[in-house]
């Protein structure tokens, strides 16, 4: 999931969550599947933006405001790695490489290396202001967008990847989005079975 996909999603985002097509869902439901069980984000007002193969979606935009949450997995082809620095660097080529400079102007990025889930997988957490962030039909600001995710090699399909994205456009950041984009991070889990 590359920042220009975030953005894409959260301007999708800000014209579905109001439309009749937009599913709701409720605080935490679970939505099951054979490589990936994904909760919903642990708080009312989301509502499903896209569901397709490889990428399921929610949004939440703040009624009156510029401000909308997208939590966002997707699945991807992830080439062999040797080892953890060839996997981090592989990750950051990718989001560096369909970033958009002209666009996206980075205050700050990290990425790091766990495998706390007992599988490879990449920490990024970035803020960068969307130069062109888009607000109406025809119009465009300059907003703050935040994006903690977690990018994996899935353990049983080891030739896919997928990342787990939970993001927050606004006119200022939001300083307590590591709390529900850590719950839904946790909320998504490869199946045991």
């Amino acid at each position: 999931m590359t920042l220009r996909q975030i953005a894409l999603a959260t301007a999708i985002c800000c014209f579905l969550i109001t439309s009749a097509y937009a599913q709701a869902v409720t605080s935490g439901q679970l939505f099951a599947g054979s490589l990936l069980n994904i909760k919903a984000p642990e708080s009312e007002g989301w509502k499903v933006i896209s569901s397709t193969s490889t990428v399921m979606a929610f949004g939440h935009r703040v009624e009156s405001t510029n401000e909308s949450y997208v939590a966002m997995v997707s699945f991807f082809p992830l080439p062999e790695t040797k080892d953890h620095e060839e996997f981090v660097a592989l990750i950051k080529q990718a989001v560096e490489k369909d970033t958009s400079t002209d666009r996206f102007k980075t205050i700050s990025t990290n990425y790091e290396y766990t495998d706390q889930r007992g599988y490879p997988c990449v920490k990024f957490d970035v803020v960068t202001e969307d130069t062109k962030a888009q607000t109406s039909f025809f119009g465009h600001e300059n907003l703050v967008l935040q994006i903690y995710s977690l990018y994996c090699r899935h353990p049983k399909h080891p030739e896919s990847g997928f990342v787990i994205s939970f993001s927050h456009r606004g006119s200022t950041l939001d300083e307590a989005l590591n709390v529900p984009a850590e719950a839904f991070i946790e909320g998504v889990q490869v199946p045991e079975k």
